[in-house]
């Protein structure tokens, strides 16, 4: 609430100054009076807008058949790659800045398969989710892990057994996004 207070008021400034003739030292001063203010009501000094904003989406361009165990599944086609973290060419997600990060995966597959997506952060099992030996048409498999990443800390998806088919478009994605 304070901050909107903050941006409320910056808003007033600036338009206030726009109407008003008086040289650029007095917008200055005015505004070193909000910051006062604001300061006096514990503000928070604001990063610029889109500063560090990490967040990713890839899904697959197509079908995938007879996917090998131990398999790093790459997501190659990337709707989203805001600071650049997530590589489709190894599919593999490198945290650029340390933070609390929120991943999401989503798997289809079709009648009689199984698929066992694992999440993995620097070799290591998180997540595990699956699909095995499923009866219907189609059916999927959806995961989600918040986790601490430290700058450089990697992230994948792995199929862990032999995965017939994998569904291919929008049906099946990787996503993740940093928190704070």
């Amino acid at each position: 609430m304070i901050s909107i207070f903050f941006v409320n008021v910056l808003v007033l400034l600036l338009t206030s100054s726009l109407a008003d003739p008086s040289p650029p030292t007095a917008f200055i001063k005015d505004y070193d009076s909000y910051m006062k203010v604001c300061q006096r009501l514990t503000c928070k000094e604001r990063k610029a807008p889109f500063a560090e904003i990490i967040a990713f989406h890839a899904n697959f361009k197509n079908h995938l058949n007879n996917v090998p165990a131990n398999t790093v599944i790459k997501f190659d086609n990337v709707q989203l790659n805001k600071g650049k973290g997530y590589d489709p060419k190894t599919g593999i997600f490198t945290a650029p800045v340390d933070g609390l990060y929120s991943l999401d995966w989503l798997f289809v597959s079709l009648k009689g398969g199984t698929v066992y997506p694992y999440l993995m952060v620097d070799g290591k099992e998180r997540v595990r989710t699956c699909i095995v030996n499923q009866q219907a048409d189609y059916i999927s498999t959806t995961g989600h892990f918040v986790t601490e990443l430290k700058k450089g800390n990697r992230v994948w998806i792995k199929n862990h057994v032999k995965a017939k088919f994998i569904n291919g478009g929008l049906f099946n994605y990787f996503s993740g996004y940093k928190i704070n």
